[in-house]
């Protein structure tokens, strides 16, 4: 049974590099197949380590669609001439996000 203490290893390394949540929301900005890639472990054992930091589901998807929004929301703005009240009502896009975006509207 030697495969199984390996595949445990790998997964104690990864649970190391990964000890918070602070730490694992680094990665919300990749897809979770990637992520498990990057760190080496499966994604099981990706997901269980998600579960005991409290994240129920991978947060990717939401995070790019909700930039998409703001990226289109900033588009109309700035072609109807209303950048400037978004900006005083708060709603303008952050500047760490606008760098996330790439020129495309992926996240990078």
């Amino acid at each position: 049974m030697g495969g199984k203490e390996g595949a445990t290893g790998s997964v104690g390394t990864a649970c190391q590099k990964i000890d918070s949540l602070e730490a694992l929301s680094k990665y919300f900005t990749m897809p979770e197949k990637q992520v498990a890639k990057e760190l080496g472990i499966c994604l099981t054992s990706l997901k269980k380590m998600c579960r005991s930091f409290g994240v129920t589901r991978w947060p990717f998807r939401k995070l790019k669609s909700i930039q998409r929004t703001m990226a289109k929301v900033q588009d109309d703005a700035a072609s109807s001439g209303m950048q400037a009240q978004l900006q005083a009502a708060g709603l303008a896009m952050q500047p760490e996000l606008q760098g996330k975006l790439g020129a495309t509207g992926a996240v990078d």
